[in-house]
Formats: structure tokens, sequence, C-alpha cells
């Protein structure tokens, strides 16, 4: 399984789509924290409270999920891979062991852009770092909802295409009937990209406004999971 993950890391760090990605993220990032700057008395410690709040960055999770888990699907690759004798359990495992760093290592690359751009407009201001330090676990919990769905469509449809267009409309779509159907309680539970907007209100010592989808985003990653890793394990390859 660690022979599996550093074979993606390795892939990853000589890959030009990741390099690309990654300037694009980074740039995106940079840019809407000098318009912070501009507008306001910006620091180091707002500016990753601001761009933790920004759920318009979900996006940058997609093409990484392709580029992990997507990819020996698309290449052709997986049957070889499988056939070498690494077991099917091991090698999902790997996958999602290998997407949440990835995930957590993509978060503090763009909280590091968006607070070094802060201390050049303001300083660091009072860094809070046990809320820092849980407002990070949330937020990647969150995110990984969206490695679970993509993964749950790729394993079913087998197609990427399908997998990357159910990924990002699937959270806009419970966006929207969220606004339409607020008094609907379900939507409380999973409209993750709304939660996000709230997620300063998470503390070292409380979840805030956060406890309901916190508990939404934990119960399809433990579910799905649990069904993407039976599904892997029968699927015809």
């Amino acid at each position: 399984m660690i022979n599996l993950m550093r074979a993606d890391f390795y892939r990853l760090r000589h890959s030009r789509a990741l390099l690309i990605w990654e300037i694009l993220i980074g740039g995106v990032t940079a840019a809407k924290t000098i318009d912070w700057g501009l507008k306001r008395n910006l620091t180091g410690w707002l500016a990753v409270r601001l761009v933790n709040n920004s759920a318009s960055l979900f996006i940058w999770l997609l093409p990484l999920v392709m580029m992990v888990v997507g990819h020996d699907f698309s290449q052709g690759l997986l049957k070889d891979t499988l056939t070498i004798g690494i077991s099917r359990r091991r090698y999902f495992l790997s996958k999602m062991a290998t997407m949440g760093l990835i995930t957590l290592l993509q978060l503090l690359m763009v909280q590091l852009i968006a607070f070094l751009g802060g201390v050049i407009f303001g300083g660091a201001g009072l860094v809070q770092w046990a809320d820092w330090l849980a407002q990070l676990l949330v937020y990647v919990v969150i995110a990984f909802t969206e490695v679970t769905t993509i993964t749950l469509v790729l394993y079913w449809s087998g197609s990427t295409t399908a997998a990357l267009a159910v990924g990002f409309l699937a959270l806009l779509a419970i966006a929207i009937l969220h606004v339409q159907f607020g008094h609907i309680n379900l939507f409380a539970y999973t409209d993750w990209m709304l939660a996000i907007n709230r997620l300063t209100t998470v503390h070292s010592n409380t979840l805030g406004a956060m406890m309901k989808p916190v508990i939404g985003a934990a119960a399809l990653v433990i579910g799905g999971g649990i069904v993407n890793g039976l599904r892997f394990e029968k699927m015809s390859l």
C-alpha cells in the first residue's frame, strides 16, 4: 500500500497537468488575496479565514481526483496494475489515503499563499492556531465528500467524464435546491458549498454552525467509502 502511494506521488511530481493546475489555483488564490487586501485591512490570519470561506475553491479538488483516482481508468492501466499481485482492497485504500494527503496538502498550499499575501498587506495578525487546526480538519472532511461522490460515479459508470460532471453538478444542484427549499432539513446536512461559508464559526471547542454539515459529511464519507470499496471489489475490469 505504501509503495502504491509512493508511485502515485512520484507520478504526480512529474505530471505537467498537475504543474499547470497548481500554477492556476495558486494564481487565483493570489489574485483573490490581492483583491481582499485592496478592499480591507488584511492580515495573514484574516486572509486564511477568507480563503477558507471561499466555496468556489471547492472546484480545485475536481482535477486532483481525476489525476489520482481516475488516472488508471482513463489510461487503461487498472487491470495491469492489479495483475501484478496487488489486492483490490489495498489498491482502493491506497488511492483514498493518497487523496486524503493530497487534499490536505493542496489546502495548506492555498492557505499559505493567502497567509503570505495577508502578511505583506498588514502583518500576520493574531493567529489562533487551535481554531486554524479545527477549521482545517473540518474543511478536509467536507472536501472529501466530493472525493467520495466522484469515486462512486467513476466506479459505477467507468467514465471519468461522468464522474467529473456529476461531482460538480451534484454540489451545485444541492446548493440551488437548498436555496429554493430551505425548510427541508436534509439540505442542512448535505449543502457543503454553503457550509464552507460558515467555517469561521468552527473553533477548537465547538463546530458552531458546521455541526450538521460535518455530521452529513462524515456519514457520506464513511458510508460512501464502504460502498465504493465493495463496488471496487466486485466490478469487472
